[in-house]
């Protein structure tokens, strides 16, 4: 077809147009003809090739599903057959009365031979081996074998002129059985087959030689049929194997699909369920954060008020003592106007000391403040807290005793933080010291070695506090035995601020015991130090003390109250006070400077968005002399952010409020460290 198709090619110039035409059409028919000729030999070939076995174990799986499914078809195919051969038994009867010398006795003997081996196969049928494929298949092969030996028997027996019609029919028969209704597997049931059609021709030849002169005078169209038969019901058997496999791997493929499904539902579920319980921790921790954010506006709520009604008093007190010391002085009584003065001043100090703990409180509770950890003894600690506060326990008469080893005990932890929670709780304790015992009032401070930390001790002979109390020790403003609110008593913050302190520091534990009319005992854990970094330097001494006068300070406050009282103070200390309300007053102040300021004093927030490093950044070049600048003071209520703008440079921060007294010190103490050398930020301890 291929040299056709160039012959065209070559020639479709000169052919007309009709013959071209013709030969397409031609070669289109052909071009049919072979593929479908080629289907057809893939189809016979298809037909005829026995399926392929599974792999191992998927072949014993399908073997077994195989033995149960077409076990029932089998039983019904066995006794069906057993019933068949008895109603032959009655046809060989009616053939011996019409057909003379037909061998009644001999036929029938085979027909027993072939009822009992049936009649075996049906019984083992029903029992639960026959739904073993292999049983099966050894017990319904074995009759077989027997149904067609008989009947080859039979056909040997009998007059040739009956044989083929009588009996050469049962033997198709037989193979009808073995092809459809039994289900066999195509392997077995194509050498059963040939065994079938090699035994009928074999039995053929052995009887030629004898008068009979073969087996049946119709051989060769009987073993035509039979062969035809055999090749026809192996091509069934082929076909119901391979769709039977082709069903129970698509079984198979389902049921791995399912079982996935199964784990992906179960995986599905699992995820809800871990879905649900997260959403339920979700919900339960929203309902917690708001339960706790409604905690804490209800405690930040009592603890403004409570700050708002201990600063209502000293406010109040101290708008009528200036209102009476203005009457006072308008009237000419100076002694009246210098007790009211004098009150005056208390109440302001009262008032400044509230301010200073509840911003002290708040910073520390808010995570600002992070510790600055060294290595100290603290014995030099405990008798600077016994020093400082010996005055005020013996004005209360109470005896302050310290109780320390003669080594020194070195320990980690913020020196300015640790002073101040040792001098909190001695003042607490002498604060609520009780006069009536056999020793008198006495508070004792101490420290205690153990094993890997040291415990200093603060301990009290006082009222003690009820154990129904205990949860309520560290709240702000609670003062257990002060119900009337007496200032001498304190605020009611200190042990607030104690335990937040304790909080921030690393290691560092605190606990009491207490019973009531025995007293207190405060204990903090505080690990043990590696040795001696340096030694500390002590506070500085009274300040106040130091003569302030004639220096020339610098301050840059916003607030014309605050500026206009610190100048009236600064030069009542004998200072010269030169003051700017901004960065523009300042930069005015640096262009006309004629002296060298001993020091400048700066608020950190200023007008403008202008802070005291821009402050700064204009009056130093302005101020130096040389390698020296004068010292600065940050005075302002955000110290942690003035701390860390102020990084590197020579500031020392003071925390508004500040006491008078606490500026004239922190004044001398800045001037002092200016003219030995110079510290970078710092806070100055409170």
């Amino acid at each position: 077809m291929g040299s056709l198709s160039c012959l065209i090619a070559r020639q479709g110039a000169k052919l007309p147009a009709s013959w071209q035409a013709a030969a397409r059409r031609r070669l289109r028919r052909v071009s049919r003809l072979r593929s479908r000729s080629a289907a057809a030999l893939r189809s016979l070939r298809e037909t005829f090739t026995l399926p392929a076995p599974f792999p191992s174990d998927m072949e014993h799986r399908f073997l077994v599903d195989y033995g149960h499914r077409f076990a029932p078809f089998r039983r019904a195919a066995a006794l069906l057959a057993l019933l068949i051969l008895l109603v032959f038994a009655v046809f060989d009867y009616f053939l011996f009365r019409q057909v003379d010398g037909f061998p009644l006795a001999q036929v029938w003997l085979c027909r027993a031979v072939i009822c009992a081996v049936l009649l075996h196969c049906v019984l083992k049928s029903l029992t639960a081996a026959f739904c073993n494929d292999r049983t099966a298949h050894a017990t319904l092969l074995s009759g077989v074998a027997v149904v067609v030996a008989g009947e080859l028997l039979m056909i040997a027996l009998v007059p040739p002129s009956i044989a083929f019609n009588g009996y050469f029919v049962a033997l198709c028969m037989a193979t009808f059985y073995l092809f459809g209704f039994l289900h066999l597997r195509a392997r077995p049931v194509m050498l059963a087959g040939l065994a079938t059609l090699g035994a009928v021709i074999a039995t053929h030849g052995a009887l030629l030689g004898t008068g009979r002169g073969g087996l049946l005078p119709e051989v060769g169209y009987g073993i035509l049929f039979l062969a035809n038969m055999v090749a026809i019901g192996l091509g069934m058997s082929i076909k119901l194997e391979r769709n039977a496999r082709r069903q129970f791997q698509q079984e198979c493929e389902l049921s791995q699909m399912n079982a996935r499904l199964g784990r992906r539902n179960a995986q599905l579920a699992d995820e809800k369920e871990e879905n649900q319980i997260k959403a339920q921790a979700l919900i339960r921790l929203k309902d917690e954060q708001r339960s706790q954010a409604l905690r804490a506006s209800q405690e930040t709520a009592r603890f403004l008020a409570a700050a708002a009604h201990d600063l209502r008093q000293p406010m109040f007190g101290l708008g009528l003592a200036l209102e009476a010391m203005q009457r006072a002085l308008d009237s000419g009584d100076t002694g009246e106007a210098k007790r009211l003065t004098v009150l005056s001043i208390r109440s302001a100090r009262t008032m400044a000391t509230t301010f200073n703990a509840v911003l002290d409180l708040s910073r520390l509770e808010s995570g600002f403040v992070a510790p600055d950890l060294s290595h100290f003894d603290i014995n030099d600690l405990l008798r600077e807290a016994v020093a400082e506060l010996g005055s005020f326990a013996q004005s209360r008469g109470v005896a302050l005793h310290a109780r320390m080893p003669v080594a020194p005990i070195v320990v980690v932890s913020d020196r300015q933080m640790l002073s101040r929670i040792v001098r909190n709780l001695v003042s607490n304790g002498i604060k609520y010291a009780r006069h009536d015992g056999a020793r008198g009032a006495f508070v004792l401070i101490g420290a205690v070695r153990l094993q890997t930390r040291i415990r200093i001790d603060v301990m009290d002979n006082g009222i003690g506090i009820p154990a129904q109390q205990w949860h309520r020790v560290f709240e702000p403003f609670v003062q257990l035995d002060n119900a009337e609110r007496d200032r001498e008593k304190g605020l009611g913050l200190g042990l607030s601020i104690v335990s937040a302190m304790v909080a921030l520091l690393p290691e560092h534990r605190l606990e009491f015991k207490s019973a009531v009319g025995l007293g207190t005992r405060f204990s903090i854990d505080v690990p043990r130090g590696v040795g001696m970094a340096g030694t500390d330097p002590a506070p500085a001494g009274d300040p106040a003390v130091a003569d302030l006068h004639g220096l020339y300070v610098l301050v840059v406050e916003d607030d014309c109250l605050v500026r206009t009282a610190m100048e009236a103070l600064l030069g009542q200390w004998g200072m010269l006070v030169d003051t700017a309300a901004g960065i523009a007053e300042a930069r005015t102040l640096a262009a006309g400077l004629e002296r060298v300021p001993d020091l400048i004093i700066t608020d950190f927030r200023l007008p403008d968005g202008a802070t005291a490093a821009d402050v700064l950044d204009i009056l130093l070049p302005a101020c130096g002399d040389g390698d020296r600048c004068p010292p600065v003071l940050a005075v302002t209520g955000e110290v942690e952010a003035a701390m860390a703008s102020l990084a590197g440079r020579t500031v020392a921060v003071l925390s508004k409020p500040v006491h008078p007294e606490r500026l004239k010190a922190a004044i001398a103490q800045a001037v002092s460290q200016a003219s030995t050398s110079p510290v970078e930020v710092s806070r100055c301890v409170e």
